[in-house]
């Protein structure tokens, strides 16, 4: 028999992208047994070309309800076919500041956290959301206290606060970071089977389970930091000092980094092969910027962007032409002459060479 409820959910795909859907799936059983959920994760700008697929697609009028997390649609027409093909049984559960205005808008589809002080993920949104739906008092306290852990960790490394939040514990820190980097391990088909294994078991049990490749991500992600931070240019954008440097892993990480290391730099900007990653000591808003010049959008000091062209293809096309100019230089040259280095030397410049080396009459 058909689910009395049946709900679309589109969700980003990093972390705390695919936290906020999962959280619903792990407590199907208990809290929402009569509800179908259908969960799309997609990348970062995709949501109103998404959605536009979706209201042409025929099964539209099989769901119920659409929620969109850790997203916002940028178009006011995607909002409008959202009311007019779901009326009020549609819910945003974002906290991207460059979409605020656009949320307010819609303020009563648009879940706000439930203590202000603290800065929220997508993943804690659902949480608090969650909290005051029928038949959570009858998810154990254990079952909360375990769910609530790993939902503080996504939050705490999505917004950053892992690194900026003083009052936050070095134990806490450690399991953010190491959480996250699971996450990105392993390949973007096994990341729901990822997030959901860490949510049925609890994140302690988890780690304890894995600790050898906790300790090898470690060490990996410490030595490719160190290798690409030796490549980074800076350069003046609109007035402050801007570091740049090309990776296509651990892009947070090395942006902290690069800030760190470069006191005299504004904003990083880590650059992989189709998209752009920001990052802010507080002197630039990333978020304006990645909103303003590449339709990004993120939080004042971290944000994200797409970007059109692909560094691998440039880069790859670069050395291909360059190969090809060489090839060109030698086979146009003479051949190779015999004798020594001397024999061979054009006379203006073995003078210079002896005059140099003290050795002219």
């Amino acid at each position: 028999m058909m689910a009395q409820t049946r709900i679309k959910i589109f969700s980003h795909n990093d972390l705390d992208g695919f936290g906020g859907p999962l959280l619903l799936e792990t407590l199907h059983e208990v809290m929402f047994k009569d509800v179908e959920f259908e969960i799309e994760n997609i990348g970062a700008g995709q949501i109103d070309a998404a959605l536009g697929r979706w209201f042409r697609d025929p099964s539209l009028g099989q769901f119920t309800d659409v929620y969109i997390m850790d997203m916002t649609p940028d178009s006011d027409y995607t909002f409008q076919q959202l009311d007019a093909n779901f009326a009020n049984h549609w819910l945003v559960f974002d906290h991207h500041e460059s979409e605020a205005a656009a949320r307010e808008k819609y303020a009563i589809n648009a879940v706000t956290p439930q203590n202000p002080a603290v800065t929220p993920s997508a993943t804690s949104l659902v949480w608090d959301w969650l909290q005051t739906q029928p038949y959570f008092s009858q998810v154990s306290a254990e079952r909360q206290a375990e769910l609530a852990e790993v939902v503080e960790l996504i939050r705490a490394y999505d917004t950053w606060d892992w690194q900026n939040d003083p009052q936050m514990s070095a134990g806490e820190r450690q399991a953010a970071d190491e959480l996250n980097q699971l996450f990105w391990f392993y390949p973007l088909d096994h990341s729901a089977e990822f997030v959901s294994a860490v949510l049925a078991t609890s994140w302690t049990k988890y780690r304890a389970a894995n600790q050898l490749l906790i300790t090898t991500l470690n060490d990996r992600r410490a030595h490719y930091l160190k290798s690409h931070l030796k490549d980074v240019l800076t350069a003046k954008i609109d007035g402050k000092t801007w570091g740049f440097v090309y990776a296509s892993d651990y892009k947070s990480e090395i942006a902290h980094a690069l800030l760190t290391e470069h006191p005299d730099v504004a904003a990083a900007m880590v650059i992989s092969p189709t998209s752009l990653s920001l990052r802010s000591n507080g002197q630039v808003d990333v978020a304006k910027f990645a909103e303003d010049y590449f339709g990004g959008g993120g939080h004042a000091d971290a944000a994200g962007a797409r970007i059109s062209v692909n560094m691998i293809k440039i880069g790859t096309q670069a050395v291909i032409e360059e190969v090809q100019k060489v090839i060109k230089r030698r086979q146009s040259q003479p051949a190779e002459a015999t004798g020594s280095l001397a024999d061979n030397l054009d006379p203006a410049v073995a003078a210079k060479m002896a005059a140099l080396f003290g050795k002219s009459e």
